[in-house]
């Protein structure tokens, strides 16, 4: 094993490797054929994908099956969906080209099979339709399939856009996904979500699936899209055993290289079409938490991508496979896998009336279908046992929200985490008992709802008014869930754990039925709202099934602000109402929509009033008003009122809210507002989006009309509102005074919100052709007009704000789309910043002055530039720096995290890292980063102090980087002289003796470039000045290579010119089980003081984590690194080493140096399943392991390999917590130690 590492590595993987062409079935599955009465279907969805490549004039086996199975059937009722890759290689090409005539055969095969087919047929679009990021390729196979099918409702997402929901039936509902769109590289497709009215960000994307899912949650719902969240095939790494002998498709035999071009391709996540792939697997994650998320227990998802049809299921998620129409693949069962076959065919999936479904799959075997697997796949809804129900329901019940178990705490407890309001969770009220049949003349359950916390029915009335009936007891796991973990799945992980209790009791920081005093204080001051009420409902008849879920405890019935509650005087009797989003996309579209800034301010203030944090774009929908001259004008409404009077008191809170600056929205509601900044941050954005016209004046006015219009007997009398049981608590008091001290104080909270909001300014123009100025009017002053342009000339004034630089620091003014004209005019001395993004089309730019102006367009598009005076033109096709989205993070932020370790050299060490992070305009993917890390070791005294700076769009994606390391003159490393046989005498002299006291000074600066799929390259240069102490009793003070030893005790200094590139990409970055890690470190040294003295050094390094098993519990992980000096001149704290941190864990640190060093290391990691404590969900696992390396020095001959075994233990908990503890043992004996670290 010590001379032939590599090879035996290999062998274990390529015995690993299990995928194949044939069918496979997980044990039991493969004679599991469930009996389906075709009456008993009530929908059919024919999948079939990759079919882009037939035979000239002919079809591929795929569609042949497909034809061969649909002849005499009735398929009027069903869906035909083609589920990408429809053209191979390249997409659909441009006419009278070579290869045009081929990608019409290919096209024209599935046209034919559509054509026999009597329902509705969909394409969807894969990768290969994309080629080369070209949408043109897709819009053309769009045209070409609606013309030849004459349909224009054929293709869908529309191009360019990721998502479509259909409305198959009130019990079906069919999401299609383009997922091309979310993998492509957007900088090189500058047109992308032209079309898509309000996704623009992959973000907005899945807050749409999101909400999707949410709506339609009791349905059976089908997603369709091209990539699989989960596959046991190539894309997903599994390969054939034979890959590793012949690689690529021209079956020439490249042993050992080709096991390695295996284990990259199945590791390595290098293309953006692998599920390993840092982007890829980032779509998988948050689809699969997502859809676990959202409750809904009857989801499919099916794809294609592979050529295979696979049956998986994984974390309760279901995934289709079917990507064989046209070509076959290797797959493999795996752990997850019920099903898999890597031959040509397709799947169907059959819905029945009882809600479960069906999914077969069909194979292609001597010229018809052959019927390969068959699964009950989704169960049918539970019903509930309705003679379960009480005969009789009293008209009032006493309940509370929490029993005594979550409430009663003691006094050190609510010193701790506070007293909050948590006794009035326990209190009984006497509520109003609700018959739904009978409520508001009738309620029936349209679907569940809920938001990120809340467990909630969608109710409607016999006139289709709709309410929302909403759990006062919050759901704490969904709200990690959705808010905490968006990219990992913790449904079950943190049930009955002390995590969830503090959820729980942190939600107890909310006022239960403070939602109540609402409607008198907002009708006092002029603010719509809605109107709630509390009842308890019982489990009851018209539940129906919802019994199960829903029933037997405290709710709050509140109106839903829709179209039909127009006539609510509560809501101003509007002529509609829309959703904030649609609102944003009225006023892109023209200007003729507008914001009443006077009450979207003025609701605003009465948020900071009431202390109301949790002011998210969801928590408002617009009362819309239209005008007889044709304008349209929006007045908000606000929303679900969870957060108000919030009071976070208690040590815990107190010391978060002193070190972390995003926990000060979490504050005691007092007497005033301390903190205006962080108590704003979700509502911010929507500040500066919605209220642009809004000046400082206009928020201060708001805040004294309030102080106005809201008397002390206007709040005593509101909170009368509250339950007669509540009212007499201490808490009422104390609310009710302070309410009344921070009315008082409102205009100063208003000034200094402004302060915070107006550094800096948004201002947006239409999607119409607008007309731009921007007016150094005085000193310190910018005037800011955006107008219609007509034929080139000024028309109506759109919106319009002065600046003042007091105030401002920056103003980002949007042109938004179309043909724009954009002039700047005046030399007014001490210019604000202005940053002028021109959107899409051609935009006209006349600037007569260019000071302090920055201006941002396309880089391949055209654009008129006829004057720039100066100013600074960045053209760039980088999407985000085109993009206006008004959700874009402007928050800086600071994490501080600890770590705590040992071993024996350094003994215990603690360490603390601070980050803290800007977010401006120009980012990469932050604006600045600011890194301060600091460790102390106890076994030496030593300490050290490093900063790394990171400041983004330096030069072409590259960001500039700066460095500094400080080492106390206690700071040791170890040193045992030269040689791959150096001794070790520990058991007789003591670790001191091989311990060299090295104060280090250093600074660097450099650049970064970080690719989209995790890679990094950074080149830099380094100074460092070097202090080795000289100490009589230590090795270091006999070492004989010395030639100059007063000089080597000096402080020396070395200049360094660096060049790595580094590589990851991880399936877990705590946990892996699959990934791939390459770096490529080298560079040149030179002694500063004589630089005759040089050396150049290449460090690379190379692993692997890799599954053994279906199940992917049993892990190799392999690593091979190196470090190879050329030249001479180095110090042996520069030399090629070897030990405990650098490849030999049973050895002490440093303990081997030479000219060239090389180590190899393999662990066999097992994971235990994952399992509950008091605190929080665990994972452990095990590991036996061991490293073989030597180092090498001119003129020394040793054909000794060291090497070392042992084992350990792992612990992590929600990929947030991560700790190893190590024991191994080599010739310096046993080695203890761990390593406990954070990942917030």
């Amino acid at each position: 094993m010590n001379k032939n590492p590599l090879i035996f590595l290999i062998a274990v993987f390529i015995i690993s490797s299990c995928a194949s062409y044939k069918a496979q079935y997980k044990e039991g599955e493969e004679s599991f054929k469930p009996s389906i009465n075709d009456d008993d279907i009530v929908k059919s969805f024919y999948l079939i994908g990759d079919v882009g490549k037939s035979p000239i004039g002919g079809k591929s086996d795929g569609l042949l099956a497909l034809e061969a199975y649909m002849k005499g059937k009735d398929t009027k009722n069903d869906h035909l969906i083609f589920l990408g890759d429809n053209i191979y290689p390249t997409g659909m090409p441009k006419k009278d080209t070579e290869f045009r005539p081929i990608a019409e055969n290919h096209l024209d095969a599935q046209i034919a099979v559509a054509k026999q087919f009597e329902g509705k047929t969909i394409f969807i679009p894969g990768n290969h339709d994309y080629y080369d990021e070209n949408l043109d390729n897709v819009e053309r196979e769009k045209k070409y399939i609606e013309e030849a099918l004459d349909n224009k409702d054929v293709w869908s997402p529309k191009v360019g856009c990721p998502i479509d929901s259909r409305e198959i039936s009130k019990d079906i509902q069919l999401i299609i996904v383009d997922s091309q769109w979310y993998l492509a590289k957007w900088d090189e497709i500058p047109t992308i979500n032209d079309n898509c009215d309000q996704i623009k960000t992959r973000e907005q994307f899945f807050l749409e699936i999101e909400s999707e899912l949410k709506k339609n949650q009791g349905k059976t719902i089908l997603i369709t899209t091209h990539h699989p969240i989960f596959t046991n095939g190539i894309h997903g790494g599994q390969y054939a055993a034979i890959k590793h002998l012949y690689p690529t498709q021209n079956n020439i035999p490249i042993p050992v290289l080709g096991s390695l071009t295996s284990l990259i391709r199945t590791s390595g996540g290098v293309s953006a079409q692998d599920k390993q792939n840092k982007r890829y697997q980032s779509y998988a994650d948050r689809m699969t938490s997502l859809i676990v998320a959202s409750g809904a227990p009857r989801v499919m998802l099916a794809s294609g991508h592979e050529h295979t049809l696979q049956y998986i299921v994984n974390e309760g998620v279901r995934q289709i496979v079917s990507g064989s129409g046209a070509k076959k693949s290797y797959v493999a069962l795996s752990d997850d896998g019920l099903f898999a076959y890597g031959g040509k065919g397709f799947a169907k999936m059959d819905v029945l009336k009882d809600g479960s479904s069906t999914v077969t799959y069909y194979g292609f075997e001597n010229g018809t279908y052959k019927s390969l697997y068959s699964k009950n796949a989704i169960d049918a809804p539970p019903v509930f046992d309705m003679s379960s129900l009480p005969d009789s329901i009293p008209a009032f019940a006493k309940a509370n929200i929490y029993n005594d178990d979550r409430t009663d705490k003691s006094k050190f407890y609510e010193g701790f985490w506070g007293e909050k309001y948590r006794e009035l969770y326990n209190t009984d009220i006497n509520a109003h008992v609700a018959l739904l049949d009978t409520l508001k003349g009738g309620l029936s359950v349209v679907r569940p709802g809920g938001g990120h916390q809340t467990r909630s029915l969608r109710l409607v009335d016999k006139d289709g008014k709709e309410y929302n009936l909403r759990a006062l007891k919050k759901s704490a796991v969904q709200f990690l869930q959705t808010t905490v973990f968006k990219d990992k799945n913790v449904a079950d992980g943190f049930d009955d754990t002390t995590a969830e209790d503090l959820l729980f009791d942190f939600y107890t920081a909310a006022h239960p039925y403070g939602a109540l005093v609402i409607p008198t204080l907002a009708d006092a001051v002029g603010v719509y709202h809605t109107n709630p009420e509390i009842y308890y409902v019982p489990k009851q008849d018209a539940l129906g099934n919802y019994n199960t879920e829903y029933g037997d405890e405290l709710y709050m019935l509140v109106e839903r602000p829709e179209e039909n509650h127009k006539e609510l005087e509560s809501f101003g009797k509007p002529d509609n109402i829309e959703s904030t989003a649609d609102v944003i996309e009225k006023l892109r579209r023209d200007e003729k929509y507008s914001i009443d800034q006077d009450a979207y301010v003025r609701a605003r203030m009465f948020d900071m009033l009431i202390g109301d944090w949790d002011r998210h774009q969801d928590q408002w929908r617009w009362s819309e008003f239209d005008n007889e001259d044709g304008t349209t004008i929006f007045k908000p409404i606000p929303r679900d009122r969870d957060q108000v009077f919030s009071n976070f008191d208690g040590a815990v809170f107190a010391t978060l809210r002193t070190l972390v600056g995003i926990t000060n929205q979490f504050a005691t509601y007092g007497d005033d507002l301390d903190n205006v900044k962080w108590f704003n941050t979700a509502a911010t954005y929507l500040d500066r989006s919605l209220g642009q016209e809004a000046t400082r004046e206009t928020w201060l006015a708001q805040a004294r009309y309030i102080q106005d219009n809201l008397s002390d007997e206007e709040i005593d009398i509101a909170f009368k509102e509250l339950p007669p049981a509540i009212y007499p608590h201490k808490s009422t008091k104390i609310i009710i005074e302070s309410m009344k001290a921070r009315r008082d104080n409102l205009v100063d909270i208003a000034s200094r919100y402004y302060d915070v909001l107006a550094r800096l300014a948004i201002i947006t123009g239409t999607d119409k052709d607008d007309y731009v100025i921007v007016d150094r009017i005085e000193a310190g002053k910018t005037k800011v007009s955006i107008y219609r342009n007509k034929d080139g000339e000024i028309a109506d004034l759109v919106r319009e704000r002065v600046y003042d630089k007091k105030y401002t620091d920056e103003i980002w003014v949007y042109a938004l789309d179309d043909d724009d004209i954009i002039k700047t005019t005046g030399n007014a001395r001490n210019p604000i910043k202005v940053r002028i993004i021109g959107g899409q089309n051609n935009d006209i730019y006349k600037l007569e002055t260019g000071k302090a102006i920055s201006v941002y367009d396309h880089k391949t598009k055209d654009n008129t530039f006829e004057e720039l005076a100066g100013a600074r033109l960045r053209k760039s096709d980088n999407y985000d720096v085109n993009l206006y989205n008004p959700r874009k993070n402007i928050q800086s932020n600071n994490v501080l995290t600890p770590a705590i370790g040992f071993n024996p050299d350094d003994g215990i060490r603690v360490g603390l890292q601070n980050v803290y992070t800007v977010n401006g305009f120009n980012r990469n993917p932050n604006t600045r980063v600011h890194k301060l890390t600091a460790g102390y070791y106890f076994a030496t005294d030593g300490y050290q102090i490093a900063y790394e700076g990171e400041f983004a769009g330096v030069f072409r994606g590259f960001n500039l980087l700066v460095k500094g390391r400080y080492t106390g003159p206690t700071f040791a490393v170890n040193f045992f002289g030269f040689g791959n046989e150096t001794p070790n005498f520990d058991d007789d002299l003591g670790f001191d003796f091989n311990r060299v006291r090295l104060s280090r000074i250093e600074g660097g600066l450099g650049g970064v470039y970080r690719g989209e799929y995790g890679s990094i390259l950074q080149v830099g240069t380094t100074i460092q000045g070097i202090e080795v102490e000289r100490d009589a009793d230590r090795f270091i003070a006999d070492f004989p290579a010395m030639e100059n030893e007063e000089e080597f005790f000096e402080r020396s200094w070395f200049s360094d010119v660096n060049i790595t590139y580094r590589y990851s990409s991880y399936d877990n970055p705590i946990n892996p089980t699959r990934g791939m890690k390459f770096v490529f470190d080298n560079g040149i040294t030179a002694d500063v003081q004589d630089f005759d003295d040089v050396f150049y050094y290449i460090k690379p390094q190379l692993g692997f984590h890799n599954a053994l098993t279906r199940d992917r519990k049993l892990v190799l992980k392999t690593l091979a690194q190196a470090h190879v000096i050329v030249g001479d001149d180095f110090e042996f704290y520069q030399s090629a080493q070897l030990g405990q941190n650098t490849g030999l864990r049973g050895y002490r640190t440093q303990r081997f140096s030479g000219e060239s060093a090389f180590a190899t290391s393999a662990d066999v990691r097992y994971s235990f399943d994952q399992f509950k404590t008091g605190l929080i969900p665990l994972q452990m696992g095990v590991f036996l392991g061991g490293d073989v390396g030597r180092v090498w020095l001119d003129g020394q001959r040793s054909k000794r390999w060291n090497n070392d075994y042992g084992g350990g233990i792992f612990i992590n908990s929600a990929e947030a917590i991560g700790a190893t503890f190590n024991l191994f043992t080599g010739d310096d004996g046993l080695r203890f130690s761990f390593q406990v670290g954070f990942n917030f």
